[in-house]
């Protein structure tokens, strides 16, 4: 099958909605599909601003194909393939990452892009995927052909181990309770509530052994440096910076327990807490639509309300009083990914929408 993944991001970018991209793409490949990848770093564009970009080049680069998977939102590209897919009678699949939210201006963009091209584009797709059913709900979103299917994590490159010589280089003892965040420090990773970790952080026993390892980068860095200053966390707080992404199972390796303290529901999911689980790490997320239903409280981790930095700081601390307990919750997160989170599992889902929706198109023309 000849298919098209167009996404408003790709790594090397850093983003959840890059790197399933990415992931689609290396397995359809590895099955023997030919795939070709269009995003605003390979595709031409009239305009672009932040990751939005506007291509109507697309409806001549998507023709031919045998079906078109968009990622979405893709503001300014989204709308191409949607009249191409229409035009071209070409089975169009749709994953839908997130509901953006913004204030101000901003949001209004958002909001009108929702009321005049979004049911245009969603009205276009054979079959409409989104990570979890609990979110789909929690944003009132429920058109017939919508699928559940969450993102997969690779249980082989992200598995169990020790990273003592990484603990070293940033002047961490084998006996501290680590707590690993990653995510991108920019404006367009604004949801991310790395403020209210270290916020949490703040709280915690000085008296205890613990440090924070921030992986990830963006225009913001300076200003989280700064907030670790003020707060006097210089010796706790560790900046990783951008980490390879053949490095990064290693920091999780590090690490006891991985926190995605996300403020809002532009966080639908959290790649992160998979590749945490699949590492052996307990999780604490916020109490927000699919980022939740990654965790099992007591059992894979604990879930805590978005800008709750108190909750937070009583959930690291009971880490940091029990070691054993973030090794018997890592053990079960890792035993939940294999079962319901990996490629296999979710690898084959996938294949079959595709068929499925290649039927569809044949039915709709016999049809008519």
């Amino acid at each position: 099958m000849k298919i098209a993944q167009v996404t408003p991001v790709y790594p090397p970018y850093r983003g959840g909605i890059g790197k399933v991209a990415e992931d689609y793409t290396l397995e359809l490949e590895k099955a023997g599909h030919e795939v070709r990848v269009f995003h605003p770093g390979n595709t031409k564009s009239i305009y672009k601003w932040g990751n939005a970009a506007f291509m109507p080049s697309l409806f001549k680069k998507l023709q031919g194909f045998d079906l078109i998977h968009l990622h979405y939102p893709f503001y300014g590209g989204a709308i191409f393939v949607a009249f191409t897919a229409s035009f071209f009678k070409i089975p169009l699949v749709v994953t839908y990452h997130m509901k953006t939210k913004a204030d101000g201006w901003l949001g209004l963009i958002f909001k009108l892009d929702r009321i005049f091209f979004e049911p245009v584009i969603l009205l276009s797709a054979k079959k409409i995927l989104i990570s979890s059913l609990d979110y789909a709900e929690s944003i009132d979103f429920n058109p017939q052909n919508l699928v559940e299917l969450p993102f997969w994590v690779n249980t082989e490159v992200f598995s169990p181990g020790q990273a003592p010589e990484l603990r070293k280089e940033f002047g961490i003892s084998e006996a501290s309770r680590v707590f690993i965040f990653v995510g991108g420090l920019d404006p367009a990773h604004y949801f991310k509530g790395v403020s209210v970790l270290l916020s949490a952080s703040a709280h915690l026993a000085v008296e205890s052994d613990w440090d924070i390892v921030i992986v990830g980068d963006g225009s913001r860095t300076h200003e989280f440096r700064q907030t670790v200053n003020k707060l006097g966390l210089e010796a706790r707080v560790h900046f990783a910076g951008r980490v390879k992404e053949e490095d990064l199972p290693q920091y999780y390796k590090m690490a006891d327990v991985h926190v995605l303290p996300s403020i809002n529901r532009s966080e639908a999911f959290g790649l992160v807490t998979l590749e945490a689980g699949a590492s052996g790490l307990p999780s604490i997320v916020s109490d927000l639509p699919g980022v939740r239903t990654l965790v099992e409280v007591d059992k894979t981790g604990y879930i805590v309300p978005p800008f709750d930095d108190v909750g937070l700081q009583k959930i690291m601390t009971k880490y940091i009083e029990n070691p054993e307990l973030a090794h018997k919750q890592g053990k079960n997160a890792r035993e939940r990914v294999l079962k319901r989170y990996s490629i296999s599992v979710v690898f084959s889902k996938l294949q079959e929408i595709y068929i499925q929706s290649r039927l569809e198109k044949y039915e709709d023309r016999n049809s008519q």
